[in-house]
Parts: C-alpha cells; sequence; structure tokens
C-alpha cells in the first residue's frame, strides 16, 4: 500500500503522482490541480487525433473523468503522464474506430499568422492537407506521430502508452512521416 503524502505543500508545488495519492484519498483540490495541468495537452491530443475539437474537448473531459473514478487503483510505479495519456488514447482510439466510416472533420485552423494574404493561403492550404494525411494514417501510426510531434514526448514515454518496444515506436513515427510525405508530394503534383 501506498502512503498519502502529509499535507505540507500546497497542490500546485506537488508532483502528479503525489496528487493522485492525494487524489485516491478523496482530495478534490489535488485532482483539480492535476486537472489544470494536463487538460490543454491531454485536449489537444485528442482532438488532433480525431480531428473535431468538440469530439477532443470531450474525449479529454472523459478520461480525466475516468481516471477520477479509478483515482483508488493508481499506483505511482508509472508517471501519471503514461497512465493519462493511456486513458486518451484508448478513448480516442475507440471512438476513430466507431466514427471511420463517417464523414471526417477537419480542426478549425486558428492562428495562422503571415506576410500576405497568399501566404496566409498557402499555409491553410499546407495544414489542411498536412491534416488529411494524418487523418489517412492508420491509427496505430497517427497516435504515435501525435505523442511524439504534437505533445512532444520522447520514444520511451510513448512506448510506455502504448505499451510497445522502443524500436516500435521508433519505426511507427518513422513511417508516418514517410506516409505523410508521400501524401503530401502526391497533392502537389
Amino acid at each position: 500500500m501506498f502512503v498519502v503524502p502529509p499535507p505540507d505543500r500546497p497542490v500546485e508545488e506537488r508532483t502528479d503522482a503525489e496528487l493522485m495519492l492525494l487524489a485516491s484519498a478523496g482530495a478534490e483540490d489535488a485532482f483539480a490541480a492535476l486537472v489544470r495541468r494536463h487538460l490543454a495537452q491531454v485536449q489537444q491530443f485528442a482532438t488532433r487525433y480525431l480531428g473535431d475539437a468538440a469530439a477532443g474537448a470531450e474525449t479529454a473531459q472523459e478520461a480525466l473523468l475516468k481516471v477520477w473514478h479509478a483515482r483508488r487503483e493508481f499506483r505511482p510505479a508509472r508517471p501519471f503522464s503514461v497512465y493519462l495519456y493511456t486513458v486518451v488514447r484508448n478513448l480516442c482510439r475507440n471512438q476513430y474506430r466507431d466514427r471511420v466510416r463517417r464523414k471526417r472533420h477537419l480542426t478549425q485552423e486558428e492562428g495562422v499568422t503571415a506576410h500576405s494574404p497568399l501566404d496566409t493561403l498557402l499555409d491553410v492550404e499546407r495544414r489542411r492537407r498536412t491534416l488529411v494525411a494524418l487523418h489517412e494514417l492508420s491509427p496505430k501510426l497517427k497516435e504515435a506521430v501525435l505523442l511524439r510531434f504534437s505533445q512532444g514526448l520522447d520514444y520511451p514515454e510513448i512506448a510506455r502508452i502504448l505499451d510497445v518496444p522502443v524500436s516500435t515506436v521508433r519505426s511507427r513515427v518513422f513511417l508516418g512521416i514517410r506516409q505523410l510525405r508521400a501524401h503530401t508530394q502526391e497533392d502537389d503534383e
């Protein structure tokens, strides 16, 4: 059994593992601190995975709710972020599998800055083609690419999230990038 840390520091200064242990003992403020710390990144990952901002936000909330309900089973043997992204990834995979034959929606483009309207148009079109290509990838390649480049996770962290060897992660990222390049280059021809 794991010992709940004593309340000697504010929740914002605690590690994720300490916050989860406090949350498992019923400290809602500790879990709220975890939500504040991770919600934006988890929502961004889910949004990019699913290609839909509303679905991404809903999936992120669903993942955090699942973590809250399973808080008593949390064991700090692996980092909290690995645990959280595993939950989010599984939810995204399930939704993606359910939606694969439905019409795909691209995320709304935001924050594109350029020097001229033509530059803006070209940047938006390049991003649109990349997102389309991303959604053409198999779920295994897509999640590896997103975890690596969208979330900035390193290969060992991704391997723990996906529960595969690091060499498999490297291979999936490489193949995903290669397929993205091939797809976007086909569009240029």
